[in-house]
């Protein structure tokens, strides 16, 4: 029997907007979920399948899950239900994200190819060709007439997602890409991966680049802010960044904290959203640099972060086998 579900107390609980939280000796308000999705169990396997990313389409009616069964969930954010299981990959998946539409999905991992499926029909819409390497992060532009991948070489490549042709290669300016983002009005790229350089090109600028210098540390995560005029960063560094836009240097640092930094996501004009493998998230506020709540309750490392605004919403995944909801207020 199936054990994916929504946690009935906690559905309870989204509905009328509450929040579990217990002050902590330092201040800084602990606070549980208020929804769980959990994998259904796998028969081959001790344990369901981890989570590597979760995506949300813009109008909120699907909530898309990847992990290392090779399996794309799409669920009903609402209900917490299950409405279909994509199959197509043949290993491990690392990254999904949707069109500004949400009538694409985008899929890629370890089998090295990126699927982009018609999410109305639940099938394959298009294949792009197998890649050289395996693929870590996808990214629609804001138009969603570019989709960009990038993975464990120095490619950051360019795609066409209504033909899957290919439209530029361009250097990562790195030996790999762990994270990728486009600034909100499409005309930046921002990429980073080992090396610890962010680099940032210009899309409509014939690929002109520059380097922002990071700390030397991988980067995992990388978000820009809703106008575009900050970029956060974080990895396996001491801090997490923020970085001005406009003048390329850095505006601030949110303190030290344990655990290296997995998942990036801006809840607000001036909140941001941390997780990673101190199985932890915590909520900054960077014009003050502090730590404004602390959501507890993953049992492994936080994999990914996505902010539903409509709902005030944040939703977690984990490699402990569970999608997360929690209630982020005001």
């Amino acid at each position: 029997m199936s054990c994916t579900r929504l946690i009935g107390i906690a559905a309870a609980l989204a509905a009328s907007g509450s929040m579990i939280a217990v002050l902590r000796a330092d201040g800084v308000a602990a606070t549980g979920p208020i929804g769980i999705l959990a994998m259904e169990e796998v028969p081959s396997r001790a344990t369901g399948p981890v989570v590597s990313r979760v995506a949300l389409d813009p109008l909120g009616r699907y909530l898309a899950t990847t992990g290392d069964d090779h399996v794309v969930r799409l669920w009903d954010p609402r209900s917490g239900q299950i409405l279909r299981r994509l199959e197509g990959h043949t290993d491990w998946l690392r990254a999904c994200a949707f069109d500004p539409q949400g009538q694409w999905l985008a899929t890629a991992g370890q089998d090295r190819q990126v699927i982009v499926w018609d999410v109305p029909a639940g099938r394959i819409a298009r294949r792009v060709g197998r890649l050289p390497a395996a693929i870590f992060d996808l990214a629609f532009s804001p138009d969603g007439k570019t989709l960009a991948a990038g993975g464990f070489d120095s490619a950051l490549r360019l795609f066409d997602p209504a033909t899957g042709a290919a439209l530029a290669t361009l250097d990562s300016g790195g030996r790999d890409v762990r994270a990728l983002a486009f600034s909100p009005d499409g005309q930046l790229l921002a990429a980073a991966g080992s090396q610890g350089r962010i680099r940032i090109i210009a899309v409509d600028g014939g690929g002109q680049a520059t380097d922002l210098p990071g700390d030397g540390r991988a980067v995992a995560a990388l978000a820009f802010r809703s106008d575009g005029a900050a970029l956060a960063s974080a990895g396996d560094g001491a801090e997490i960044s923020i970085w001005d836009m406009a003048t390329g240097s850095l505006a601030a640092t949110l303190p030290a904290r344990p655990g290296k930094v997995m998942a990036l996501t801006w809840c607000g004009a001036d909140r941001l959203a941390a997780g990673g493998s101190d199985n932890t998230i915590r909520v900054w506020e960077p014009s003050t640099q502090r730590e404004v709540a602390r959501l507890a309750g993953h049992t492994g490392s936080v994999s990914t972060l996505v902010f539903h605004g409509g709902e005030g919403q944040l939703i977690s995944g984990s490699y402990d086998t569970t999608v997360r909801l929690w209630a982020m207020g005001q």
